[in-house]
């Protein structure tokens, strides 16, 4: 009798840890404008949100990307600014802190700035590709 009642609860805890594993991850939405469809999708791990997208005009697309640490904390970001459907603007984080930021100004799906900062705000080097070949032709470095 007492190798039966371990036998359930060994199956109970199995199924209960299996569950808790399938769940520590889950997908939420937000309907921002009220339409009935979503325009927002959270994934979150545990009760911190790990990836965010969301469809800031409206159309269908998403046009936003944002990734967190196990912490909360930001590590990137992405903008689809003239929702063509390709992302176009690019930050990195580190801690938090924005480190780098890779535009398409353009907007032919190649990086022609980039921009690299100190403490998140001042620009310590700046690079523009001018003539679009995949190479930066202006070099701005403020630390020297």
């Amino acid at each position: 009798m007492k190798r039966y009642f371990y036998s359930i609860i060994l199956g109970v805890l199995l199924i209960f840890s299996a569950v808790c594993a399938a769940s520590a991850s889950s997908l939420y939405t937000a309907d921002e404008n009220k339409d009935g469809k979503p325009d927002q999708w959270y994934n979150m791990d545990s009760k911190t949100v790990r990836h965010l997208e969301a469809d800031r005009n409206f159309d269908g697309k998403v046009d936003y990307i944002a990734d967190f640490n196990e912490k909360g904390k930001m590590v990137s970001q992405k903008f689809d600014y003239n929702y063509d459907g390709v992302m176009d603007d690019f930050y990195y984080y580190k801690d938090g802190v924005l480190e780098k930021q890779e535009i398409d100004s353009n907007y032919d799906t190649k990086i022609d700035i980039w921009i690299y900062l100190y403490k998140g705000v001042y620009i310590k080097k700046y690079e523009k590709d001018t003539d679009h070949d995949g190479k930066p032709d202006i070099i701005k470095d403020y630390e020297k």
